[in-house]
């Protein structure tokens, strides 16, 4: 090939602008959550893998970046599982906007207390932009699946630096988790959520000794679930 081509060529390759790579788009902040204890009169917030002791009492407060509705159930470590919030007991109004501060549980002073053998709490929340009704529940009632079995009950164990480093038993298991692959969801939530939405596998959580925030890769547009496991002894 002449030269004075091989030159053009180069020269042409130069000037033209190089394209930049597709940036990863930015995650999307659904929620943010404090683990809270009761001390006497105190309340204190505790890393999210705090391992408590029976008898102890806790709280979520929570701050979400979108508004919806949210749900919280229980798988405990007794095998038995029930609806945390809403209820009477906890607070019927499951309403949430984004910026604002709620507690779970919503009523005046209320706390849940830890109870049963030793092990991981595994607590399942739902978040969604629209109020998931009775009718949804019940509308896939036939071919239930099975219904959810209590995580193992194995001993929560502290992280020896962390201890060593604050004096705070910390549990690196324990803390928001997404719901694992192929894991069967207890049958109610299975029913409420339609077994979730692919959504709950983009969802992503940072965690710090004073809170976790959920964030997901695309927008909230249907029910999405999450788990907290709540270590105790």
């Amino acid at each position: 090939m002449p030269r004075f081509l091989i030159c053009l060529v180069l020269l042409c390759s130069a000037a033209w602008p190089a394209v930049p790579a597709a940036a990863d788009p930015a995650p999307i902040s659904l929620i943010s959550i404090v683990l809270e204890k009761k001390a006497g009169d105190n309340v204190q917030s505790v890393d999210p893998g705090h391992v408590f002791d029976s008898g102890d009492t806790v709280r979520f407060r929570l701050k979400p970046s979108v508004d919806g509705y949210l749900y919280v159930m229980d798988l405990n470590t007794s095998g038995n599982y029930e609806t945390l919030f809403p209820m009477a007991k906890t607070g019927s109004d499951n309403r949430i906007e984004h910026g604002r501060d709620y507690l779970v549980p919503a009523t005046a002073d209320g706390w849940f207390q830890v109870t049963g053998p030793a092990g991981h709490e595994k607590l399942y929340f739902v978040l969604s932009p629209i109020a998931l009704t009775s009718g949804q529940v019940q509308k896939n009632s036939t071919n239930l699946p099975p219904q959810g079995t209590a995580p193992a009950t194995m001993r929560p164990r502290c992280n020896d630096g962390i201890f060593k480093a604050r004096g705070e038993c910390i549990d690196s298991d324990a803390g928001p988790k997404s719901v694992a692959p192929g894991e069967t969801l207890p049958r109610e939530l299975n029913l409420m959520t339609d077994g979730a939405s692919p959504a709950s596998r983009d969802l992503k959580f940072t965690n710090t000794s004073s809170g976790s925030t959920v964030t997901s890769d695309v927008p909230l547009s249907g029910p999405v679930v999450y788990e907290f496991l709540l270590a105790h002894n």
